[in-house]
C-alpha cells in the first residue's frame, strides 16, 4: 500500500501528541480570561447629586460616594489626587454612613475624613491636622491596618497634631467595623481616586500594603 495513505493518520498522531505538551491555557486561544473586575466607587449608594466620571474613578457635583467593597484585607493602600480644590473630605466610612451630603462626613460615629482644610475629623470634632497642608494637585495616599489610619503626601509621609494635646502622631487609631473608602465633594471640588495599583501614582509604602482587593482574591 502506498505510504502516502497513512499520512493524515500519522499527521494526527503528531497532533496529538504535540498538544499534551500545552497547557489548556495556551490551548484555549479564542476564550481570552476576562480581567479580574476593578474595585471603583459605588454608583448605586452615591448620593443623588453625586457625578462620577472615568468609570466611576471620578467624583464631583455634591455629595459622597464610597468604594463597592469594604476593606477586609489586613493592610490596604488607596490614593485620592485632588483635581480640583474645592470643599472635600477623604476617608473610612461604614454602610450606614449618610452619602448625601459632603457635610455628612466626619460628623457620625462611623466615618473618620480628612477635609480641605488639611483636618483629621469624626463625630463633629476636629481631632488632628496634617504637619504639611494639601494642595490643588496633591495626590493624598492612605494605609489602613484596621488599627491605624495614616497619610501621605505625594508620596512622602506626613503625621499628624493631635489638636488637643499639640502632639505628633504617625496616624490616627479608634476606627472600628467594617470600613469603605469614601469621598465627598462640593463647591466645585474634583477627586480622582485610585483603588487599584494601575491607577496609583506612588507605590504603597510598605510591600504588605496592597491595592483594595475584592473578597474572592482573598481567598
Amino acid at each position: 500500500m502506498h505510504p502516502l495513505l497513512f499520512q493524515p493518520f500519522f499527521d494526527f498522531l503528531a497532533c496529538c501528541q504535540r498538544l499534551t505538551y500545552f497547557p489548556d491555557d495556551e490551548l484555549n486561544l479564542s476564550a481570552p480570561r476576562e480581567p479580574p473586575p476593578e474595585v471603583k466607587l459605588d454608583l448605586s449608594s452615591a448620593g443623588p447629586t453625586v457625578v462620577l466620571l472615568k468609570n466611576c474613578l471620578r467624583i464631583c457635583g455634591h455629595g459622597c460616594a464610597r468604594s463597592v467593597v469594604p476593606i477586609l484585607q489586613d493592610k490596604a493602600y488607596f490614593e485620592v489626587k485632588i483635581q480640583c480644590t474645592g470643599h472635600w473630605a477623604v476617608g473610612l466610612c461604614s454602610s450606614k454612613t449618610p452619602l448625601a451630603s459632603v457635610e455628612n462626613l466626619g460628623i457620625d460615629k462611623a466615618s473618620w475624613v480628612l477635609r480641605e482644610d488639611s483636618c483629621v475629623w469624626y463625630s463633629g470634632v476636629k481631632l488632628a491636622r496634617l504637619k504639611t497642608p494639601l494642595e490643588e494637585g496633591s495626590v493624598l495616599g492612605l494605609t489602613y491596618d484596621h488599627v491605624e489610619l495614616r497619610f501621605y503626601i505625594n508620596g512622602a509621609a506626613t503625621g499628624l497634631i493631635n489638636e488637643q494635646s499639640a502632639q505628633s502622631m504617625d496616624g490616627w487609631t479608634g476606627m472600628k467595623g467594617v470600613l469603605y473608602p469614601v469621598v465627598g465633594v462640593a463647591e466645585n471640588a474634583v477627586l480622582d481616586v485610585g483603588f487599584n495599583r494601575k491607577h496609583f501614582y506612588f507605590p504603597p509604602p510598605q510591600s504588605d500594603f496592597k491595592e483594595i482587593l475584592f473578597e474572592k482574591e482573598l481567598l
